[in-house]
């Protein structure tokens, strides 16, 4: 299910917006929730409290905090979620395009081209969706990126999921509390292994064997199950053939 914010603080452009998108998202038989928003403050304090969006649009011109300042700040808490800018300015179509926003679209063409935006939005996050894993526990609902997970371990009852050092991580620790084998089916990925009862690799990460260690692109030493050695080394090596 899609979470998509719409804020403009123009009542009925607003809800403009809102009935062109459900229609839209009707139409493509999406499962999504709208939340709507008058001004840009609200919606980033919504964020900062741990509102996860997939989508959002912006108008760019609000008092108290433009929509281009809210998309700088919204970048920095959800690097993931993309963003469509609506206004009637064309002057500010070079910097939303700098500011890497997904579509720029001109108020006066909302129905023509928002459904278009739309359309393309939806296509590349169910990419994504496919692609990452969701963590979500009391404090943080996040979607993490396959290709950023480096290995998971068992703590307790909880998953530790370490992360490449990717641009957009402040923290490279997320913790989750489920079982390593409630992790893994969730996964549902070839790229991913039990190599010991206490880790799951993700098998793009791993460089190389060392007697009976697995060593990972960041240095990380993992010790391998003696049971599950020749297994390992086996399903690497057809990893490689067939991925790298």
């Amino acid at each position: 299910m899609l979470q998509i914010g719409i804020c403009d603080d123009e009542p009925l452009l607003l809800n403009e917006i809102k009935e062109i998108t459900e229609d839209c998202l009707q139409h493509q038989q999406v499962f999504s929730i709208l939340s709507s928003f008058t001004d840009g403050r609200t919606l980033l304090y919504e964020i900062q409290d741990g509102k996860h969006f997939d989508l959002l649009l912006l108008d760019i011109e609000m008092p108290d905090l433009s929509g281009m300042e809210l998309a700088k700040q919204v970048h920095e808490l959800l690097p993931d979620a993309l963003m469509i800018f609506v206004t009637a300015h064309y002057k500010y179509a070079v910097d939303a395009y700098e500011l890497h926003i997904f579509r720029y679209i001109p108020k006066n063409q909302l129905k023509e081209r928002l459904p278009h935006a739309l359309k393309d939005a939806v296509s590349l996050l169910e990419i994504q969706n496919t692609d990452s894993y969701i963590i979500s526990n009391q404090n943080r609902l996040e979607r993490i990126p396959i290709r950023e997970i480096l290995y998971i371990e068992k703590d307790g009852k909880n998953a530790i999921f370490h992360m490449t050092a990717a641009e957009n991580h402040t923290d490279t620790i997320r913790r989750l509390r489920k079982t390593l084998t409630e992790v893994f089916d969730e996964l549902h990925s070839e790229e991913f292994y039990f190599i010991e009862r206490g880790f799951i690799i993700n098998l793009r990460h791993v460089t190389g064997i060392s007697h009976s260690d697995c060593i990972l692109t960041d240095q990380t030493r993992l010790p391998i199950s003696q049971s599950r050695l020749s297994e390992f080394k086996k399903k690497l090596n057809s990893y490689w053939k067939d991925k790298v």
